[in-house]
C-alpha cells in the first residue's frame, strides 16, 4: 500500500478541516496562501474544490492537498498537427469541439513529506478517482498549467502527462503572444489521457 493509502485519511479542505490542523506549508508562499485563505472561497463560489490528505495517526497534520475544477480541451484552438493528433486520441462517432477534462489547479505536498513521492501518488489518485466510476460525468483528460519551471514539468512529464502543445512558440501564441515577440510563457499546459489506465487495466 501507498503511504497516502496506508497512513492517511481523506477529506475535503474546509474551514473546519483548517481551524482543526496546523498550518500547511509546502514551501511554496503563493500556495500556502492559497490553500490557507482562496481555497475555500473557491468552493463557495463553486470555482473549484480543495481536498487534502491527513495524517491517520495525527489528524491535525496536512500531508498533501490538490484543488480541481471542470475543464475541457477546446480542440479546434489547437495548431493543425496538434489538433489532429488530439482527435486521434479521441472517438470519431460526432466530432465535438470540446473534449472534457478536469483541472488539477494547485498541488501542494507538507515541506516535511518531501521527497516520498507523495505528489507522484497524489497524481495517481487524481487519476483513478476521476476514471473510476464514483465520478458521475464524462472524463477523459487530467489538466494541469504548470509552472514553467524545468524541475515541475519533468515532474508531470513523469507521471505520464504530454504538453498540449509540441513548442512553446506555439502556446505562447496560442494564450495571446504575438508573432516576432519574445517567447515567455509562465506556465505550460500538460495533459493526461485516462483512457491510458485503460491500457493499464487490460
Amino acid at each position: 500500500m501507498s503511504f497516502l493509502a496506508d497512513k492517511c485519511t481523506f477529506c475535503e479542505l474546509t474551514e473546519s478541516v483548517l481551524s482543526a490542523c496546523r498550518p500547511f506549508s509546502c514551501g511554496n508562499e503563493d500556495l500556502d496562501d492559497f490553500f490557507a485563505h482562496d481555497a475555500t472561497r473557491y468552493a463557495h463560489f463553486l470555482m473549484g474544490k480543495t481536498y487534502c490528505f491527513r495524517l491517520v495517526k495525527d489528524p491535525g497534520t496536512i500531508v498533501c492537498a490538490f484543488t480541481v475544477s471542470n475543464d475541457s480541451i477546446r480542440i479546434y484552438d489547437l495548431p493543425r498537427g496538434r489538433r489532429d493528433h488530439m482527435k486521434r486520441l479521441t472517438h470519431h462517432e460526432k466530432p465535438l469541439r470540446r473534449y472534457p477534462g478536469v483541472l488539477l489547479g494547485r498541488l501542494g505536498v507538507g515541506a516535511e513529506f518531501a521527497g516520498r513521492g507523495i505528489g507522484s501518488k497524489t497524481l495517481d489518485f487524481v487519476k483513478g478517482w476521476f476514471y473510476s466510476s464514483e465520478n458521475k460525468t464524462g472524463c477523459r483528460f487530467v489538466i494541469v498549467d504548470a509552472v514553467n519551471e524545468p524541475r515541475i514539468v519533468s515532474f508531470y512529464e513523469r507521471n505520464g502527462f504530454h504538453p498540449l502543445f509540441s513548442s512553446e512558440e506555439q502556446e505562447f501564441l496560442y494564450t495571446g503572444g504575438k508573432k516576432g515577440e519574445p517567447v515567455d510563457l509562465s506556465t505550460r499546459l500538460l495533459y493526461f489521457d485516462l483512457l491510458e489506465l485503460q491500457k493499464s487495466d487490460s
